[in-house]
């Protein structure tokens, strides 16, 4: 969604830029040189904006942000790609993705953390990933947890968002993450 925007308005930019005037009655007409400069400055001073807008357009949370829902607070804190693989999985992946997560359970009932993550990676659903000490967890009233959350991807990781739904949420609220890996 960011690079949509960001093209966009780049390509309106050069739009603009590519019809504007020479100079006003009177002057003197600018040389080529004059007018390329003019139009350099220019397009920086968009694309430093247009850049800025697209970043402060998207609704959606960024790595390291909290989110609260129905009681149940999430916070994705790094997400990573590893070479660790399970030797019994069944599932062919050709990646598997980590979520660094931390729940925190301010409700009075015990929250099943873990299963209320679902990655989404070039628009297809990505399968959970059984890897050691991997959540899901049970959590009391009142405590937190941090632990992994492992995806399988089939193709490389791209345009990846995480959607938190807490399986106890009855307002059918949810969070969207950008998902990013280095």
């Amino acid at each position: 969604m960011k690079k949509f925007i960001f093209m966009t308005t780049m390509a309106a930019a050069l739009f603009m830029s590519a019809c504007g005037g020479s100079g006003q009655a009177g002057e003197e007409p600018a040389t080529s040189s004059d007018n390329e400069e003019e139009q350099t400055v220019e397009i920086n001073e968009i694309d430093e904006e247009a850049v800025e807008t697209a970043e402060s357009e998207t609704d959606n949370y960024q790595l390291g942000d909290s989110v609260g829902i129905s009681g149940i607070t999430v916070t994705i804190n790094d997400a990573y790609m590893t070479d660790e693989r399970n030797d019994t999985s069944i599932i062919d992946v050709s990646g598997v993705l980590v979520l660094d997560v931390t729940y925190e359970n301010g409700t009075d009932e015990v929250f099943p953390a873990g299963r209320d993550i679902v990655l989404e990676a070039g628009g297809e659903h990505a399968r959970s990933y059984d890897l050691d000490s991997a959540l899901p967890a049970d959590i009391a009233p009142g405590e937190s947890i941090t632990g992994r959350m492992a995806y399988g991807l089939e193709n490389a990781p791209e345009n990846m968002v995480a959607v938190f739904e807490p399986l106890m949420n009855d307002s059918g609220e949810n969070a969207v993450f950008d998902i990013e890996t280095e």
